[in-house]
């Protein structure tokens, strides 16, 4: 389902993505520009067409607060020095993706990030882009796959681990890092997902600056 990078409506212009209504029903506004200050109004016409190209939920951001919606979560950029992460521990295996193991790959991160608010679902066209623009490996813990891994040389893009292998995240993410040059590292991560938060916490991740604030345009009344 393709995207609508600029919608021009009545009331003002919004993006509207609906690359995850196929997967997860939700739709997601990000408002470019408001005619008079109709920001409700033009929310209003973005969510309904929303609701007509098959959203089931729909989530708004603005530059401007929208207080007179349900907060939900913020994205925020959290950074570290290089120099300032914690000593290594032993590196966890890791696994690059390669055509035999591509639909593995895609069937674990989107069975570990089904749940977490603005990931965006691993599609085969995603995943192949990543390919050819990422460092992308499964990691493996006593010969079985346990997790998956994404990042760039500064930043990282996805740590997932299965419960059944709960603890290896740490050690992960220093095994990850290990093999970066930048001398900072960003990330991007929901407020709403707090393990990954603690995680990157005890890492000595901080936050530096706020990406955007998400709310729920279901609340928005109707009309």
């Amino acid at each position: 389902m393709r995207d609508i990078p600029l919608f021009t409506g009545q009331n003002g212009t919004a993006t509207l993505i609906f690359r995850e209504i196929p997967y997860r029903g939700l739709a997601y506004v990000l408002v470019r520009q408001v005619w008079d200050g109709r920001t409700a109004a033009l929310l209003a016409e973005c969510r309904d067409f929303c609701r007509a190209a098959g959203a089931a939920r729909v989530l708004a951001t603005a530059d401007e607060p929208l207080d007179f919606l349900p907060h939900v979560h913020d994205m925020v950029e959290l950074s570290c020095r290089r120099e300032a992460l914690p000593p290594p521990t032993p590196p966890v295996p890791l696994c690059p993706v390669t055509e035999e193991t591509f639909e593995t790959y895609r069937t674990l991160y989107n069975r570990l990030f089904r749940a977490v608010p603005n990931a965006a679902t691993c599609t085969v066209e995603g995943l192949r882009q990543a390919l050819r623009e990422e460092q992308v490996c499964l990691a493996l813990d006593g010969g079985e796959v346990a997790g998956v891994a994404q990042w760039t040389d500064g930043c990282l893009r996805a740590i997932g681990v299965l419960p059944a292998h709960r603890g290896l995240g740490y050690p992960l993410a220093l095994t990850i890092l290990a093999r970066m040059t930048a001398e900072t590292v960003t990330l991007g991560v929901s407020s709403a997902n707090g393990p990954a938060l603690r995680l990157y916490e005890r890492l000595g991740f901080v936050q530096s600056r706020l990406l955007s604030r998400w709310y729920d345009l279901d609340a928005l009344r109707e009309g």
